[in-house]
């Protein structure tokens, strides 16, 4: 079947880190990342949707949440094509923890899949064999708003 997915994906930054969710290894010999989020349902709109996946995911909620940019990825993907449209919110977390940790894994509720998370510099994803889908997001993302974190 051909749809479109819809996507919302949060922006969350920890200094001049981005929180990052690792989806894989790449041919370059790094791994592949993006941000955490997840999909949008029919009449459900994707702040709302930002906000319950990281409930489900992490039980973390969200505060200064704010629009990004809107983004659009065909792919190929286990000989299947792909058609995406991202949301991207930049955004806070409420509860210290993640902050606190360097990486931790979650579990992503609809498959019972373990994730895990990471801190990453943007650089990293410009310069070293690890990449970020999205690769467009980097240049929008530009100086961190919420340096203080």
């Amino acid at each position: 079947m051909r749809e479109i997915r819809v996507v919302t994906l949060g922006a969350v930054r920890r200094g001049e880190e981005l929180l990052v969710q690792a989806v894989g290894r790449n041919d370059a010999g790094g791994r592949n990342f993006r941000l955490l989020g997840g999909g949008v349902e029919f009449g459900e709109h994707s702040e709302d949707a930002l906000r319950r996946e990281f409930d489900e995911e992490l039980g973390v909620a969200l505060d200064d949440v704010s629009p990004l940019g809107t983004y659009e990825r065909v792919f190929d993907h286990e000989e299947r094509r792909h058609h995406e449209v991202w949301r991207v919110y930049e955004a806070t977390i409420v509860e210290d923890w993640p902050y606190d940790r360097e990486a931790f894994s979650f579990v992503e509720p609809d498959s019972g899949a373990e994730l895990r998370a990471t801190w990453k510099r943007p650089r990293a994803f410009r310069s070293g064999p690890d990449h970020l889908y999205g690769e467009t997001l980097l240049d929008d993302l530009g100086p961190d708003p919420h340096s203080a974190q």
